[in-house]
């Protein structure tokens, strides 16, 4: 599923707009029928070749599919209404039906300890026991995401060594290693695989036909391939890799997922009898911290409801207005275009009579090679230069050299093979978006005429570097030193700064974050592992 990154990418992308003063639902109004045109066209008018499709629908039926780019784009096979991509995390709202038909059977308690259907889980803590509760609302303290066993039962026993830093329900810290663990307590209590539950209780129930409980070897060849942005803005085929584990293995299609969204609107009911009852899906869809419900963010004071997903290059994005009667559906096997799908919803929130609230930030525009450009100048006053080329790159001064750099994600640049080892130069900006220094390592340039940073802790230079996760989503860390201060950044993501602890090291912010980094294994003075919360990332010779 989706990595720490996609904490941070996908929590922004979940974030959806919310209505102002809505009318009630009129599906087949001109101004509906205007809207769904409308839509069709800013679809089929997106650029790039990555796919999309996107769906609307009603309480009460399906009302348009419009589809974008190609589900192959090597062989030009063009995405249909019937192209199945993978939904990432909004298969945790799946999961949470799940647990609350258990619950309307009586079978599950969400108030009770988890370890009384999980009794081989017993992390370590001086607090109250963990509950299905704090699991399904991301409120139990446990880390997001172990990727080393993600999607295998050993996650179990890999988090008896962890240990939580706050009582349940004291902060909201999203874990996929939560709603992992709400799919195990689900099979023990049903007594068969979580794919089979998930078939048998949703997706029969609910007609969805075109979808699957879990991403395995059957499906290559049947879905979208997937695609994964490079860092000089082109892209790559994402890697395939199985995946079984109840927070983002589903696969479906814009129908099937409409067919779940008409549940969602109907409160938990459906043509055929209700999914859940009534006042399970009542405390489905109470907030409890950060608006978050169960497996759902909840907005607009429950008007809406919505998530997002991101697993293996697809993305995808549910938006359920339960008071105006309708849903939107966005499947991608690519990046998904946050501004386009705010102007989806806008559309149709207007033909329900309503007023769309303004949108929240805009994502950071893609900075270009010069506004990276500039003299830098060091502690000891040796300089940084760096040039755009003719070609729309970066260049940096070297020997009387202008060595062309090759972007490495987000705000750095690298060079891959030097008299000096690999180098990486990161890059920060101040409120205005204007660069005002670079790091490389543990040094720190600033623009020429600038105050220079606090110099790091000699202790802090063994442990930069750039470390890799052996598994199937990663990540890469780069770790390196910003005024005086250690700070982590994911490839493709801002730096982030540390606190220490003890010998370990934690998030500045949030306080609460439950995740930890900590070195080991010197090798020629210099770190050799990383440890993030326990899973073991090895330093590797690349900027």
């Amino acid at each position: 599923m989706s990595l720490m990154k996609s904490l941070l990418a996908t929590l922004s992308l979940a974030l959806g707009l919310v209505l102002a003063a809505p009318a009630a639902a009129q599906t087949e109004t001109p101004a509906m029928r205007a809207a769904l045109a409308d839509i069709r066209a800013m679809v089929e008018a997106a650029p790039g070749d990555t796919g999309l499709a996107v769906a609307v629908t009603s309480r009460e039926r399906l009302l348009m599919v419009a589809t974008h780019g190609y589900a192959d784009i090597a062989r030009r096979q063009p995405v249909t209404a019937e192209t199945r991509f993978a939904i990432g995390s909004i298969s945790k709202s799946f999961n949470a039906i799940v647990m609350m038909q258990l619950a309307d059977e009586g079978r599950f308690d969400p108030d009770a300890p988890i370890a009384r259907y999980l009794p081989d889980f017993h992390p370590r803590s001086r607090f109250p026991a963990i509950t299905g509760h704090a699991l399904l609302t991301h409120t139990a303290g446990l880390p997001n995401y172990l990727t080393h066993v993600a999607s295998m039962r050993f996650l179990i026993a890999a988090l008896d060594d962890f240990e939580p830093r706050y009582a349940p329900g004291a902060h909201f810290w999203y874990s996929n290693s939560g709603y992992q663990l709400l799919g195990y307590a689900a099979e023990k209590i049903d007594r068969r695989p979580f794919p089979l539950i998930l078939q048998q209780r949703v997706f029969d129930r609910l007609g969805m036909t075109a979808s699957a409980p879990q991403i395995d070897n059957r499906l290559r060849g049947h879905i979208a391939t997937s695609y994964d942005r490079t860092p000089d803005g082109g892209f790559v085929e994402a890697p395939w890799f199985d995946y079984l584990a109840s927070d983002g293995a589903i696969v479906s299609n814009a129908a099937d997922m409409s067919a779940y969204a008409r549940m969602l609107l109907a409160r938990g009911d459906t043509p055929s009898g209700r999914l859940i009852s009534a006042r399970a899906f009542e405390r489905f869809v109470t907030p409890v911290r950060d608006n978050y419900g169960y497996g759902v963010d909840v907005q607009d004071g429950g008007r809406v409801i919505a998530h997002g997903g991101a697993i293996a290059g697809f993305r995808a994005y549910l938006s359920a207005h339960l008071a105006d009667g309708f849903a939107v559906v966005l499947l991608a096997n690519g990046p998904l275009d946050g501004a386009l799908r705010d102007r989806v919803i806008a559309r149709l929130i207007q033909a329900n009579g309503g007023t769309p609230k303004p949108a929240g930030n805009a994502p950071k525009a893609r900075v270009e090679a010069a506004g990276f450009a500039g003299r830098f100048v060091g502690p000891k006053g040796e300089a940084l230069s760096f040039a755009p080329d003719a070609k729309g790159g970066l260049t940096v001064g070297e020997g009387g050299a202008a060595l062309p750099l090759a972007r490495l994600g987000g705000q750095s640049w690298g060079l891959h093979v030097t008299s000096k080892g690999p180098r990486a130069f990161t890059f920060f900006r101040d409120d205005k978006g204007a660069v005002t220094d670079v790091v490389e390592g543990a040094t720190a340039y600033v623009r020429e005429g600038a105050k220079a940073l606090a110099e790091a802790p000699a202790a802090y230079g063994p442990l930069v570097g750039h470390y890799r996760m052996h598994g199937e989503e990663g990540p890469d860390v780069r770790i390196l030193v910003r005024n005086g201060r250690l700070m982590m950044a994911y490839a493709d993501g801002d730096a982030m700064p540390l606190d220490p602890e003890g010998e370990r090291f934690r998030m500045a912010s949030p306080a609460h974050a439950p995740e930890w980094l900590a070195f080991d294994t010197m090798i020629d003075g210099q770190a050799q592992r990383l440890l993030l919360t326990g899973v073991p990332a090895y330093r590797i010779d690349l900027p």
